[in-house]
């Protein structure tokens, strides 16, 4: 069905009836005919049937007027005007909105990619940060054990400083008393 018809015309699958006549394919000396409505300028609101096959996309371009031209009166042809002004309105709004969709779908995508990544990023620096953490706690455990150790060895320098005295004392002492 190309373009001229979908704005033309409503596709009606219920206004199939047995007693409507025939079109030319070739199914079984023709399938029954579809009743529709025409939406162009010329003939807005004029009802006629179309090709049983045109929704299967099938169609033999079969169209005979139903309504032999019975005059519409201004007002139902402005209504029928105006009905097909708001559907096709309505189908703008709809791929408009479609193409909106489609526009933020890809947006989160590219939003759940970047969390993706900053994620990544940031177990690795969590990772770091812990190896800093426990590097950190080691070099504080090292720090402490040195300090001990100085300590030590400056309480074993006062220890034989003062032995050393005590010594020289002595000597001192038995030198004065020999």
């Amino acid at each position: 069905m190309d373009s001229y018809d979908r704005e033309n015309i409503i596709l009606n699958k219920e206004y199939k009836h047995p007693d409507h006549p025939k079109c030319y394919c070739d199914f079984d000396g023709g399938v029954t005919s579809v009743l529709m409505t025409a939406y162009d300028r010329a003939n807005i609101g004029r009802r006629y049937y179309a090709c049983g096959n045109i929704f299967e996309g099938l169609n033999c371009n079969f169209y005979q007027w139903y309504d032999h031209f019975e005059i519409l009166s201004p007002y139902i042809v402005e209504v029928v005007r105006t009905l097909n002004e708001a559907y096709n309105r309505a189908e703008c709004d709809i791929m408009i909105s479609s193409d909106d969709n489609m526009k933020l779908k890809q947006r989160l995508k590219l939003l759940e990619e970047s969390t993706h990544k900053l994620s990544k990023q940031f177990d690795k620096l969590s990772e770091s940060y812990r190896r800093s953490e426990c590097e950190n706690l080691e070099l504080s455990n090292e720090i402490a054990t040195q300090r001990q150790i100085v300590k030590q060895l400056m309480d074993e320098k006062h220890k034989i400083i003062e032995d050393a005295s005590k010594i020289e004392f002595k000597v001192t002492i038995e030198r004065i008393a020999h």
